[in-house]
């Protein structure tokens, strides 16, 4: 090579590197580390995503789905527009692909969320998918059939600048069929930038609800929530603990929305301190994480990666930019509190998907937390950010603990799918990562006891309240949730640690239209598979 053309490529590469270095001299210093009491183990995951970032969005769609119903999940991890979305199952060392999946989908088509229930009610889990080109519902056919799924496209009246970006399922009304609610993005070709809070931008989402049939109707501008604004996600989930599946919304360049459930397909829009200001809230952990009965709220966000004068955007200067993490406490009464600096889980890095979950089953739910992000500048030479690991080092407070844990993730970390896949009853961790290998890993597991809970899948049973009385006196609690991530789906198994406490537990299982189960003298280590009540019993065994 000329000697003039070996100078262009240093110089391009010197510009990439300082870029890069910049960045993170920026980010501030990382999180102090703690010890963590349970360890992983990365095993490999057949797949690497590809996508063109000049022409799709920077986002993938994952899921954990039970598709033969053995209570071990599979994952299916969506492809960009030029790759196919492939379903894996865990062998016991690695994710290897199932054939014949027939998640086929449109060329040109890059998938960006998932989420699954029965929708049919044969017993065998179904798929929703969001791609670029609009919404898509996969039957599941079953192992006798030539391919595992079957998919058509839903008819609604999709905007001609928008993406379908994430999905969370609810049963909203009480008649026994599953609701979407599918956040929206502007499609990639009609971006005009990614800092604009005062202008009239972006795509729009969309409420739609089932006639019975897993056929939709658009109620979105009946219900109160038409509006253009570029959305990343929302999680359907019982806020107040009524009954009914309350929305809550993360919204890019713009606040956390929370509309609460009116009980007849409208929604009302809550005051919540991101109210105050605006911020870049994107993924949404969900769970209750002090034990108190009400669900509470963690999101991401640009963090310290970046200082205020490359994202404020068009704002005013009377206008409040917070670029922290959110974590809003529930306090009851639909008033909530920002709690992401006293929980020492506000100040950090560039984030994506966050999950709420017991990952080291002492009864106290930790935050994961999947970063990067793939249009940064030189960051393909500097790895940013590992991803976290946020241990609950004792009651409203977190410490870092991914590097301890063998937890570390530096690819672009788009969502962490979490679940049990090996069956030994610790939570196993898998990240979709953009344009880039998936990772997986599994659990050493401990000495701790632990007890799950597997809701019938159904959508009378998303966003049932569950509760479970240690032996201890400790009571624990949880919902069934859609979408929890980003553009992911969670596993249904329900996660309880019982830590040393190794007496009988009692659960207490409350449904959105009344019904209740209660389960009494449960012996830890083992997987609770609640009906539907038929009577008003309350059985003592499961």
């Amino acid at each position: 090579m000329k000697r003039w053309l070996w100078g262009i490529v240093l110089g391009v590469t010197l510009i990439a590197a300082a870029a890069g270095i910049a960045i993170v001299r920026m980010q501030g210093p990382a999180p102090d580390q703690v010890a963590s009491p349970v360890h992983f183990n990365e095993v490999p995951v057949a797949f690497s995503h590809r996508s063109d970032l000049a022409r799709d969005l920077p986002f993938m769609g994952s899921a954990a789905i039970d598709i033969d119903g053995d209570g071990r999940d599979e994952v299916v991890l969506g492809g960009g527009g030029e790759q196919a979305d492939v379903l894996l199952r865990f062998d016991g060392t690695r994710f290897e692909p199932v054939a014949d999946s027939g998640l086929d989908k449109p060329a040109g088509e890059a998938t960006f969320g998932m989420a699954v229930i029965d929708a049919t009610g044969d017993g065998l889990s179904d798929l929703f998918i969001a791609r670029s080109g609009g919404v898509y519902f996969y039957r599941n056919l079953g192992a006798n059939a030539a391919t595992r799924f079957a998919g058509e496209r839903i008819a609604f009246a999709l905007d001609d600048n928008t993406s379908p970006l994430a999905i969370t399922l609810a049963d909203i009304d009480h008649d026994g069929a599953v609701d979407l609610y599918v956040a929206g993005y502007i499609r990639q070709d009609q971006v005009q930038g990614e800092t604009i809070f005062n202008q009239r931008y972006g795509g729009y989402s969309y409420l739609l609800h089932n006639n019975g049939d897993n056929t939709f109707t658009d109620i979105t501008a009946a219900a109160g929530l038409r509006r253009q604004h570029n959305t990343f996600m929302g999680v359907f989930a019982d806020i107040d603990n009524d009954g009914w599946a309350d929305l809550v919304i993360a919204q890019d360049t713009g606040v956390v929305e929370i509309q609460r459930n009116n009980g007849d397909l409208s929604f009302g829009s809550l005051s919540n301190p991101s109210s105050n200001y605006f911020s870049y809230p994107m993924g949404i952990g969900a769970g209750d994480y002090d034990n108190d009965g009400r669900l509470d709220f963690y999101f991401s966000n640009v963090g310290t990666t970046l200082p205020d004068l490359m994202v404020r955007g068009d704002l005013r200067p009377e206008q409040v930019l917070n670029t922290d993490y959110i974590l809003l406490h529930n306090e009851g009464s639909l008033r909530f509190s920002d709690q992401g600096a006293a929980a020492n889980a506000a100040r950090l890095g560039f984030g994506w998907g966050t999950v709420m979950h017991d990952m080291d089953n002492d009864g106290y739910q930790d935050l994961l937390i999947a970063q990067n992000y793939a249009r940064f500048p030189g960051v393909k030479m500097l790895r940013l950010y590992r991803g976290h690991f946020l241990r609950q080092v004792e009651p409203g407070r977190f410490a870092a603990a991914e590097e301890s844990a063998g937890l570390q993730n530096a690819n672009f970390g788009i969502a962490p799918l979490v679940s049990d896949f090996n069956g030994d009853g610790w939570p196993d961790v898998l990240f979709a990562n953009l344009t880039q290998p998936a990772r997986a890993f599994i659990s050493a597991g401990g000495d701790s006891a632990w007890l799950q809970v597997v809701l019938p899948n159904a959508a009378p049973a998303l966003t049932a309240q569950v509760s479970v009385t240690r032996a201890d006196g400790m009571v624990l609690h949880d919902q069934w949730l859609s979408g929890e991530g980003l553009a992911s789906e969670q596993s249904r198994t329900l996660q309880f640690g019982l830590g040393d406490s190794t007496g009988q537990v009692d659960v207490q299982v409350r449904f959105g239209d009344g019904r209740s189960q209660h389960y009494r003298h449960l012996p830890p280590r083992s997987v609770l598979h609640v009906d539907f009540p038929t009577q008003t019993e309350t059985p003592d065994t499961p």
